[in-house]
């Protein structure tokens, strides 16, 4: 299942349709922020984009997926985040500075924009759910492209749900940084990096050595 499936809506093909279709998803943006993504209604999205109800009906079947595709442009954003750090991932050694790196870009991009927490913390729609795993499945994707380059694991399978356990944990971590009082984004952080870095290495040397 792709993020398309998902997110239930028509990827226009022309100009002036992904104009219109990124306007939609800005107004969306912009009303979670002034109002909360509970008090988004279609209506006031189609009068603040200066666009008719068929319009935006032409491209998304209902309010949920409008957030919906709009988390999905947030999570193509991390994803370039993610990218661009792991032209820095060439070994194990260098996966805590990959995963700090990724941490305090990602966690300032969640502080920038307020409708991004309110889709991924506050939102009980089931089908973001799903997105996130999805998500995290290709981000696990190309950390483990990135990484089988320098290790040669017995059991790449393995391998990869371990790198994905990683990926789908990271998201939750980010959640508590936002939701815990009680302690600094940073205590977080180092405590979770700690974790998967000093373990990491380790885990996966005892997946080599089994093909031995």
């Amino acid at each position: 299942m792709d993020l398309e499936q998902v997110t239930n809506r028509r990827t226009p093909s022309q100009y002036r349709s992904r104009t219109r279709v990124t306007i939609i998803l800005d107004t969306v943006k912009t009303l979670i922020e002034e109002k909360g993504i509970e008090q988004l209604k279609v209506n006031d999205i189609a009068e603040r984009a200066n666009t008719s109800m068929g319009s935006i009906y032409q491209y998304f079947s209902n309010k949920d997926s409008m957030v919906l595709a709009l988390a999905e442009y947030f999570a193509e954003t991390i994803r370039g985040i993610i990218d661009h750090n792991m032209r820095e991932l060439n070994s194990f050694n260098d996966l805590r500075r990959f995963m700090l790196k990724n941490f305090d870009d990602i966690y300032r991009l969640h502080k920038n924009e307020p409708a991004l927490r309110q889709i991924w913390f506050d939102s009980i729609n089931p089908e973001l759910n799903r997105l996130a795993i999805i998500d995290s499945q290709i981000n696990a994707d190309k950390i483990y492209h990135r990484l089988v380059e320098q290790f040669e694991p017995a059991d790449k399978a393995l391998l990869r749900r371990f790198i994905l356990l990683i990926c789908y944990q990271f998201g939750n971590m980010m959640r508590l940084c936002f939701e815990n009082d009680d302690s600094t984004p940073e205590q977080f952080r180092d405590l979770f990096i700690d974790i998967m870095a000093t373990s990491a290495p380790n885990y996966l040397r005892e997946i080599k050595a089994q093909g031995k």
